[in-house]
């Protein structure tokens, strides 16, 4: 006669359990990003002067983020963070694009962000740097993308820029689908799934 031990089959089938659990967890369709806004009307250039319209962002997923050239605090965290995430978003076949938009329009001409983003290793055909009139730029940016930005007087004509650090991601459609704290250890993880989720949206 064979005997079975009971204590390995119940071990055996909670472990069957957890797969199958785990299994259909996997499959179980999740659900879409929220919709937490939708991109203003804006009309401001690139660094090669070209238009850069809220059209432009159509038909893609877009992640942006809001920096300055002299800016020697986060701007460069950024910015590295953008060049990661550009590596991984062409490693993974995604046609998502980036966009720094100046929040120092004042400084960052189209020539100033030209030499920047070559210092950056940008990718111009996949990430574009914007500037444009101070009061569009800020339009855009604040009551837009919803991310402060302020320009400083410190006195003795010295002045400062601030800025939230903040990823956004938008949509194919221009409408705003998340919002990434860039100090985060996971939030390029986070950002590059979301693209992917995007991506795999019906346009």
């Amino acid at each position: 006669m064979i005997r079975v031990n009971k204590a390995v089959v119940t071990l055996g089938g909670v472990a069957l359990a957890v797969v199958v659990a785990l299994v259909g967890r996997s499959l179980r369709p999740r659900q879409p990003l929220p919709v937490l806004g939708q991109v203003p009307a804006f009309a401001l250039v690139d660094a090669r002067g070209a238009p850069y319209t809220t059209q432009t962002m159509l038909g893609h997923a877009t992640v942006a983020d809001f920096v300055f050239t002299t800016c020697k605090s986060s701007c460069p965290r950024l910015t590295a963070r953008m060049a990661t995430l550009q590596a991984a978003l062409a490693k993974d076949g995604s046609d998502a694009r980036l966009v720094s938009f100046s929040v120092d329009p004042e400084t960052d001409t189209p020539a100033v962000l030209a030499a920047y983003a070559a210092r950056s290793g940008a990718d111009l055909a996949r990430w574009t740097f914007v500037t444009g009139p101070v009061d569009d730029v800020i339009r855009t940016v604040v009551q837009g993308f919803k991310i402060s930005a302020a320009k400083i007087d410190k006195g003795a004509g010295d002045t400062d820029v601030t800025h939230g650090d903040w990823f956004v991601l938008v949509d194919r459609a221009g409408r705003i689908r998340g919002y990434y704290a860039t100090d985060e250890a996971k939030a390029l993880d986070r950002v590059r799934d979301d693209v992917e989720r995007l991506d795999r949206e019906r346009p």
